[in-house]
């Protein structure tokens, strides 16, 4: 939306960039989603807001009760991560609800906690640069 919306810099990004980042950087590390959202965050602020906001990002992502965003349809359980690595915050949830995961259940989760991070890194981005 921002490199249609608002051109430069943003349609100078490649999208393809964060594919990269699905499965915490495909060794289940920091969850791809804050990865994404920093990259976001540092794009727009100066290196000081940045680091402040990034703290601040994580910070919320261990404490969310996660995920909050639910596809039409579904209900899926939310899980506290306490912890900004996609291998502990998933591992977690799936020791709570039992799914496997390959399971369409844990393909939501993940999209919501995807939904979840884009709205709490607008929700950051707004409230520091309005």
């Amino acid at each position: 939306m921002l490199a249609e919306e608002v051109g430069y810099p943003y349609n100078q990004i490649p999208t393809e960039t964060f594919l990269g980042f699905a499965g915490g950087f495909g060794q289940a590390s920091l969850c791809g989603t804050v990865g994404v959202g920093n990259a976001f965050i540092h794009a727009v602020c100066d290196k000081e807001t940045a680091s402040r906001l990034s703290g601040e990002l994580a910070k919320w992502y261990k404490e969310a009760e996660f995920p909050y965003y639910q596809a039409e349809g579904s209900k899926v359980k939310q899980t506290v991560a306490n912890s900004t690595l996609c291998g502990d915050s998933v591992s977690k949830w799936m020791d709570e609800t039992g799914a496997e995961y390959g399971s369409d259940e844990r393909k939501s989760r993940c999209a919501g906690v995807a939904a979840d991070t884009a709205k709490k890194v607008i929700e950051l981005l707004n409230a520091e640069l309005a």
